[in-house]
């Protein structure tokens, strides 16, 4: 892992890439591949297969972040499952997960994304977490107590279709507004703009109304169930305007039973679910966290390592290859000495009138003959 942990961290979707070049680098030259074809990889060689978006949203107080999470969870199962909804099939992808204070949940596999709500406020099994001491430790997780975390993961079918699983299409400028978009359609799907009425309307509220539509509210605020209203034909009230009118004078959507709705709706949910509310860390924890000016150092000081390592691959090999090139002059230089001692006996031998001659035909009795300072070349 590039930093200690990520209990608080940006969205660097960028950045990633060449985390992953450089650590690839640094793997291929200690598994012995070739240090000229390390070189070659390049950030624009790699591609995202899937990406996951964090959002770390902070609250005045662990107590007012885990009462949020768990309002959310109760909040989503609601909305999501009402027919006025225009992701049904969301509600049937709902899931839970752990309980008390390990308890998440997450919306499953919708339009090409799944979203997981948590809060991580210790090191949890399985992860991999590293700090230079307890006491460092100890304030990430202070610190990741009030925040609620929001991961949504975009799959590869939906990364290749919008161009997004290119590095480049995520540097600068450009990747805070794919994050800013796929956080604004996570509102979209939860309708945290519509601000759902929690008290019961009073009459002057319902001015603006009419009579046919008071009745229908008052029906609906007496728990009975609207597509029983007598002035709606069998399956009218799906496609009625009046429940249009209603939510839209009173933030009262008449799909959800009274009861469940004003009990699930959380007021000033807008500002509680909003980018405004991205986590700051402070400057003594910055080191520890994974935002930007971080992310830049280490990866500067990752690159510096896969290129020391690959630079020593390269003189290893060198080295290698002079030591070879040696042993080879080596061995011509000794077959050159032992040439030259021989002719040395031959002139001796000369010099005394001894001449030696070799057959050279191979045994074909031709009686050829050589003189066997010509067989030396």
């Amino acid at each position: 892992m590039l930093v200690g942990s990520n209990v608080v961290m940006h969205n660097l979707v960028y950045y990633s890439a060449p985390t992953c070049l450089y650590t690839l680098q640094r793997l291929l030259i200690k598994k012995g591949v070739s240090p000229s074809y390390v070189k070659t990889i390049r950030v624009e060689h790699c591609s995202f297969q899937e990406i996951t978006l964090t959002f770390c949203l902070q609250f005045e107080s662990a107590k007012q972040a885990r009462t949020l999470l768990k309002r959310l969870k109760r909040y989503a199962g609601i909305v999501l499952k009402s027919p006025r909804s225009q992701s049904e099939k969301a509600s049937k992808k709902i899931g839970f997960a752990g309980s008390g204070d390990s308890e998440s949940w997450y919306i499953n596999k919708t339009d090409h994304r799944s979203t997981l709500f948590y809060i991580k406020d210790r090191n949890q099994a399985g992860k991999y977490s590293s700090f230079e001491s307890p006491e460092v430790a100890k304030k990430i997780y202070t610190l990741g107590q009030s925040l609620l975390r929001i991961e949504i993961t975009l799959n590869s079918n939906y990364l290749v279709a919008n161009g997004l699983d290119d590095p480049q299409a995520w540097r600068g400028t450009k990747g805070k507004e794919i994050c800013e978009r796929e956080f604004n359609w996570l509102r979209k799907l939860l309708k945290v703009d519509v601000d759902y009425r929690v008290n019961k309307p009073q009459k002057r509220h319902m001015e603006g109304l009419g009579e046919r539509e008071q009745s229908v509210l008052d029906w609906y605020l007496k728990g009975k169930p609207v597509n029983r209203h007598p002035k709606f034909q069998s399956g009218e009230w799906k496609k009625s305007p009046i429940k249009r009118r209603i939510q839209d004078r009173l933030r009262i959507d008449i799909d959800i039973p009274w009861k469940e709705h004003c009990r699930m709706a959380i007021p000033g949910l807008s500002d509680l679910l909003s980018l405004d509310r991205l986590v700051v860390p402070p400057a003594e924890l910055l080191d520890h966290c994974h935002v930007l000016s971080t992310v830049k150092r280490k990866n500067r000081e990752l690159k510096e390592l896969a290129k020391a390592e690959i630079a020593a691959a390269e003189a290893k090999l060198a080295m290698q290859a002079r030591a070879k090139g040696k042993r080879g002059i080596a061995r011509r230089a000794a077959a050159s000495a032992d040439s030259s001692v021989l002719e040395v006996i031959l002139a001796a031998l000369r010099e005394k009138g001894v001449e030696l001659c070799f057959s050279m035909g191979a045994g074909n009795g031709d009686g050829t003959t050589a003189d066997i300072s010509d067989l030396m070349g």
